[in-house]
């Protein structure tokens, strides 16, 4: 196995974020581009992919998706793509149903996921792995994102209320990017189909997502310290340094 050394500081925690997800389109993610482009800069890798995990995304063919799928071909990764050739995508209908339907056929313990427009994996996927299992007690875990949207009062007390104790910004949930169990994943999922989607955000699945968050408070976490997912967005501090094969220790 070829190692790929690159790796992302966050200085705030001290973390090392496998995954990048510049999510929303806004110009609010001045820490973004560097990244992706000092990631892109390196040699490919050629990685291998472990054999209890699946890395999915959604991609229904649109010309502005593909951005996680290369990143995963700079890897050498393996991985699945779901939702080609539906048109029009709306995601709080299809990427539901669409996630669902991939769940039911993996087989791999595990499953990782981001979206296919705006995230970059610049890890080795067993890292994640080994940080799932021995920093995290859940069995779903999304990133944390420092904005509530859809910016519905119930989701943000809730999601106060349950963070107040921590020291970090990145306090809310985000679904563009999660790792977990297949078996629980699945039964996440659709009741994530049969669940209405949120008035203020119509064709988001996040707002559905967050609906269901505070049902699952034993199963489902939120990545607080960015150990796994890095949400980018709204971060206009520059926290993090970028470490290529010479200063990694």
């Amino acid at each position: 196995m070829q190692p790929f050394e690159f790796q992302v500081v966050n200085t705030q925690f001290e973390t090392s974020p496998s995954l990048i997800h510049a999510h929303g389109s806004h110009d609010y993610k001045p820490n973004w581009l560097p990244i992706r482009n000092a990631f892109f800069e390196m040699s490919p890798a050629n990685l291998d992919t472990p054999s209890d995990i699946t890395i999915i995304t959604c991609n229904n063919g649109h010309q502005s998706m593909g951005l996680f799928e290369k990143s995963l071909d700079h890897l050498g990764v393996k991985y699945k793509v779901y939702g080609n050739g539906i048109n029009p995508w709306v995601n709080s209908r299809d990427k539901p149903i669409v996630l669902f339907e991939a769940l039911k056929e993996i087989k791999t313990k595990y499953v990782l996921y981001a979206d296919s427009r705006d995230a970059i994996l610049v890890d080795d996927p067993a890292n994640i792995i080994k940080k799932f299992e021995q920093e995290f007690d859940c069995k779903l875990l999304f990133g944390a994102d420092r904005i509530n949207w859809p910016p519905l009062k119930e989701f943000q007390i809730y999601e106060d209320d349950i963070s107040k104790n921590l020291d970090s910004d990145f306090r809310y949930f985000n679904g563009g990017a999660w790792i977990g169990e297949t078996n629980f994943c699945q039964d996440f999922f659709e009741h994530a189909m049969n669940t209405p989607v949120a008035e203020q955000a119509p064709e988001s699945e996040q707002g559905i997502l967050k609906k269901l968050f505070p049902l699952y408070k034993k199963e489902v976490e939120l990545d607080y310290n960015c150990k796994v997912i890095q949400n980018i967005g709204f971060v206009t501090k520059p926290i993090f340094n970028i470490l290529t094969p010479n200063q990694i220790q």
